[in-house]
């Protein structure tokens, strides 16, 4: 019998790093390439809530929709030897590029999932990257407050805080990393 990896319905924190702590982004066209690889492998089967793409490492909180049928570690596979094929040749190396194939921790808890869209929005703060998550292009806070349409389901995630303005001001204050604890990278 075939192991599920990602289960349809299901929430989960994808996560994955560098290996030896080499970067993973080395400039901007790195983290374009990779959002457009996102959106063709992973957007058809799945609706993302959080992301954040940092200089070794990268976040993504997701649910794989109720519709999927298949391998949906399928779309992950492809996404990130895509990204490390693409990388390799643009900066001249070989081998490996991320740690993990896929890391990915089911997300069961409202208070997680209102945790982790937090904890991943604020991670460029936390790794001293910006100052402010709107200051730094390559997570979703932008995303999730423009009028615009994005990768994000903006609609969902405000009315599970609440509203709009509740969502926004749960940034005042950092994610609780011992709840977290078992679902972050570091």
């Amino acid at each position: 019998m075939k192991k599920v990896i990602l289960q349809s319905g299901r929430y989960y924190h994808i996560y994955n790093r560098t290996k030896n702590g080499d970067p993973l982004f080395i400039d901007e066209d790195d983290c374009k390439f990779f959002l457009e690889l996102y959106k063709t492998h992973v957007v058809p089967m799945a609706e993302t809530y959080a992301y954040c793409l940092l200089h070794d490492h990268l976040h993504f909180l997701i649910k794989i929709r109720d519709d999927t049928n298949g391998n949906t570690y399928k779309s992950f596979a492809i996404l990130f030897n895509s990204y490390a094929k693409g990388y390799n040749k643009k900066n001249a190396r070989s081998g490996k590029v991320f740690q993990f194939k896929l890391k990915r921790i089911e997300v069961r808890r409202d208070s997680v999932f209102k945790d982790l869209v937090k904890y991943i929005n604020l991670n460029p703060c936390k790794h001293g990257e910006a100052e402010h998550p709107a200051d730094f292009r390559y997570c979703s806070f932008r995303a999730t407050f423009t009028q615009h349409p994005t990768l994000i389901r903006k609609d969902e995630l405000a009315e599970r805080f609440g509203d709009r303005h509740a969502l926004l001001n749960s940034f005042q204050e950092p994610a609780n990393e011992i709840l977290l604890k078992r679902y972050m990278l570091e």
